[in-house]
């Protein structure tokens, strides 16, 4: 790099600087948004999962054996029975309210039927439109129901003489070892924190890279920027993006931290796989703003394109829903989101620890973003210097 192109960074880097301190919305958008969102979630996932979640209990039989299923199923780890309650209406009506998120009723006759192989149902209703709590509140119903029937089956068959050891052969012919791979604690916090909070850095590295460009076209100080650069518009560029890089790569590599250090969550890999991904994020990330507000070099107009693309991240990352089940014409549009490449590679390295060499793809691809710009380039140049786009 030459003394001349150097010093024409350094002196838009220092103007930047001083043009961030000026003003609060810098700091709120580089760092306050990013430590709430920490916070905020690592705290809420702190346990993994949800558990202890209210259901009630209709029990028209009021039998021992059906005390016993709800003592049972109140000491499962995500079922806390807070109502007792006398009807089928009742329980609906509560669960309406939202006061429970499912409730179980058990018809009368329940213990004689169930003595007398005759096969009682044990109904359940489950408030879905809560996806993580009625499927695990569903999963321990139907456990503790599928245990209450093998032990009743158990105690007919020692009632007929059958021998201890044949007994469980008998009730359960096959037995399913099961084992989660990447995951075996089933905590939420794995597959989603790992999306959610480099979906959020990606959001705001767009923004502050939309911002801080678009704001010197809006207020026509971009003669200036250039000039400051000794016209060179490369080393404007660079200069007023260097320092947000550097703030978000730090940002980025704390939460890496906090996720596989403090909160321990799966690393089969070297954190420093992680690191190089995280700063290839942000950079791949700022040259996708850079097209936006050399698509349009109007701040309100960039700045929506942004925000649209961001909020889109999560969901095209293949997190929440997998890319190979969306549509056919879909799935390309995943290609043009850095975080989706982000996210195979910590797919890759943090859950699965396979070879590097799996992974080279999506970090070419995460490196390819970076020659967006030139696109954009001539037209950002033309731009700073006739001013003569809109500033409303």
């Amino acid at each position: 790099m030459s003394n001349n192109l150097y010093t024409a960074i350094q002196n838009t880097l220092n103007r930047e600087v001083k043009r961030m301190v000026s003003r609060p919305i810098y700091f709120i958008s580089t760092v306050i948004i990013m430590a709430f969102t920490y916070v905020f979630f690592l705290t809420f996932f702190n346990e993994g999962q949800p558990n202890k979640m209210p259901i009630g209990v209709v029990d028209l039989d009021n039998s021992s054996l059906s005390r016993q299923f709800t003592r049972n199923l109140g000491a499962m780890q995500h079922s806390n029975i807070v109502m007792r309650l006398n009807s089928h209406k009742e329980a609906r009506e509560e669960m309406q309210r939202g006061n429970i998120y499912a409730f179980v009723e058990i018809k009368r006759d329940f213990a004689n039927e169930a003595v007398s192989n005759r096969r009682p149902v044990i109904t359940f209703y489950v408030n879905d439109g809560y996806l993580i709590a009625g499927s695990l509140i569903s999963r321990d119903i139907t456990y503790m129901s599928a245990a209450t029937s093998i032990g009743m089956q158990q105690k007919v068959l020692r009632a007929k003489g059958v021998e201890e050891n044949r007994i469980m052969g008998i009730v359960q012919p096959i037995v399913l070892d099961t084992h989660l791979i990447g995951n075996p604690w089933a905590n939420y916090g794995t597959y989603l924190l790992n999306v959610i909070l480099p979906g959020i850095l990606q959001l705001m590295v767009l923004m502050m890279t939309v911002f801080p460009i678009g704001v010197e076209y809006k207020e026509r100080t971009s003669r200036e920027w250039l000039a400051n650069s000794n016209n060179s518009f490369f080393a404007a560029l660079t200069g007023k993006l260097m320092p947000y890089t550097i703030i978000f790569t730090l940002i980025g590599i704390i939460g890496n931290l906090l996720l596989f250090k403090y909160m321990h969550y799966p690393l089969n890999s070297s954190i420093g796989w992680i690191f190089l991904a995280t700063f290839m994020l942000v950079v791949a990330t700022q040259a996708v703003g850079v097209i936006f507000i050399g698509i349009t070099p109007v701040l309100r107009d960039g700045v929506t394109f942004a925000g649209v693309f961001g909020m889109l991240g999560v969901t095209f990352a293949g997190s929440t829903f997998p890319i190979e089940q969306m549509p056919r014409g879909t799935r390309i549009f995943s290609d043009f989101f850095p975080i989706h490449h982000y996210f195979e590679i910590y797919v890759n390295q943090a859950l699965n620890g396979v070879g590097i060499h799996y992974s080279y793809i999506y970090f070419i691809s995460l490196l390819s973003f970076s020659v967006l710009p030139i696109i954009v380039f001539n037209r950002l140049k033309k731009v700073a210097i006739n001013q003569n786009f809109p500033i409303k």
